[in-house]
């Protein structure tokens, strides 16, 4: 991946382009990067196209499994590239508090279901 100060172009563009460079500069598919964070591809495509933004407690996940700062991803500011946080095990550290924020929120649709179906 290369190393480069955020330049003004950068800047101007958005997350979602910023999200798909940062994919293709691992020379991962978005169904690559969809396994990688837990969400569907579709999720993946909406916001490399524009079509939704991450919600903000995916960002630094997202920017750990990329390996680029989440200032970066953000807004195009710092550092496109390796970052402190972008080694092997703070990328697995980022992708396992994602598959845990998943698992609690499908406990919570778990309980909401059971809560629906104990007033039936």
């Amino acid at each position: 991946m290369q190393q480069a100060t955020a330049t003004k172009e950068d800047q101007d563009t958005g997350i979602n382009q910023r999200i798909k460079e940062a994919r293709e500069a691992l020379d991962w598919s978005q169904e690559d990067l969809a396994y990688r964070l837990g969400v569907t591809v579709e999720t993946i495509d909406e916001w490399e196209t524009g079509v939704r933004d991450p919600r903000s407690n995916r960002i630094v996940t997202l920017a750990g499994i990329l390996g680029v700062s989440a200032h970066w991803l953000l807004d195009g500011s710092g550092e496109f590239g390796p970052t402190d946080t972008a080694n092997p095990a703070e990328a697995a550290k980022a992708q396992l508090d994602s598959v845990r924020l998943k698992l609690n929120e499908l406990k919570l649709l778990l309980n909401d279901i059971e809560t629906q179906l104990d007033a039936l």
